[in-house]
């Protein structure tokens, strides 16, 4: 190890940047205050406090990138204890941002950077406005001007909308590892995936979001089950997982499985209630076409705000198609700068 750093010090100067994971950093970087002159934390509001505190150390100058209404950091430190800490040693008053049982980086950052010191990224490049306006209006409070370039999107063919929703009416069920499964969602979330591939030989990648791990395992089951199409998935950069999995990642078409139906128990209402910021993350990584494929209207009276409104919001897009048809660009949406 100390001849590796002796040699590190000779050839810094060849490598002028590093990219690691905040927890790789060790024992790769010479552990040296200021060693680098610039440190850039990417998906900010996944980092916890702590982890970024060595980084921080080794760097003159950093910049603090991320979304406060995607993904949170995971901790074991269990909630609250950390504040304990800090008004034990009387340090709440200048520290209680420090808190990092739920306070990510950054978080830490926008509570210690002046207005000048902050860049806000308004422009969207991903997705179809279709699919990215839901979110600006309930996430962003409208702020995001979508730029997308619609001639880059690999639309399907004879689809109106680049939302569409089937309403399954499915049923519930627990398993024992107390997560939810529609068993109905996933045979027409199939059901679909065979209709894009076989029927309209859709060539773009295809990913399938869910907020229940068991869901993500029957849906992978059966897909597993069927050795045509997990021949032909292959060739889609294919993937299945619950939100966490698709941070910073998109396909051209997701479909998303909500799970709620009947029978929903209360407890996972709960939990999507609290986790709003994975149903943004969940739908925001459609780039062409986002389908939906769960009980419109069960979902429509759920209890879970942004999910009604979200149903809400799908039902209007036909009305609205024809109003947007008359002031849309060929090449981009209506807010596309001049």
């Amino acid at each position: 190890f100390f001849e590796y750093q002796k040699l590190s010090e000779r050839i810094s100067h060849l490598l002028p940047a590093w990219a690691v994971t905040s927890l790789s950093a060790r024992g790769k970087i010479p552990f040296q205050g200021g060693y680098f002159d610039l440190v850039v934390f990417d998906e900010a509001s996944q980092c916890d406090i702590a982890s970024a505190l060595p980084l921080l150390y080794r760097a003159k100058r950093a910049v603090i990138i991320g979304d406060p209404m995607q993904l949170s950091h995971i901790t074991s430190l269990r909630k609250g204890y950390d504040q304990q800490l800090l008004e034990k040693y009387n340090l709440v008053s200048d520290f209680v941002t420090w808190a990092y049982s739920y306070n990510s980086l950054f978080d830490l950052a926008t509570s210690v950077v002046n207005g000048n010191n902050m860049v806000n990224l308004k422009d969207h490049h991903r997705s179809h406005a279709d699919i990215i306006e839901f979110s600006n209006q309930e996430f962003y409070g409208g702020y995001l001007r979508i730029a997308s370039k619609y001639e880059n999107l690999k639309l399907i063919k004879d689809e109106e909308n680049a939302v569409r929703w089937i309403d399954v009416k499915g049923e519930v069920n627990r398993p024992n590892s107390g997560s939810a499964l529609n068993e109905k969602e996933a045979e027409v979330v199939i059901s679909e995936i065979k209709n894009l591939l076989f029927e309209k030989n859709y060539q773009g990648s295809i990913g399938v979001v869910t907020p229940f791990t068991a869901q993500a395992g029957l849906i992978k089951r059966l897909i597993s089950q069927d050795s045509e199409l997990s021949s032909a998935l292959l060739k889609h950069d294919f993937l299945v997982e619950t939100v966490h999995k698709f941070q910073g990642d998109e396909r051209d078409v997701m479909i998303f499985s909500p799970v709620v139906s009947a029978n929903i128990q209360q407890g996972a209402l709960s939990f999507l209630r609290n986790t709003g910021n994975l149903f943004n993350v969940a739908i925001t990584r459609a780039r062409a076409f986002l389908l939906v494929v769960g009980d419109i209207n069960i979902i429509s009276k759920c209890g879970v705000k942004y999910l009604e409104h979200f149903a809400r919001y799908v039902k209007n897009l036909e009305k609205t198609r024809d109003e947007e048809k008359e002031k849309v660009p060929l090449e981009f949406n209506s807010k596309y700068p001049t």
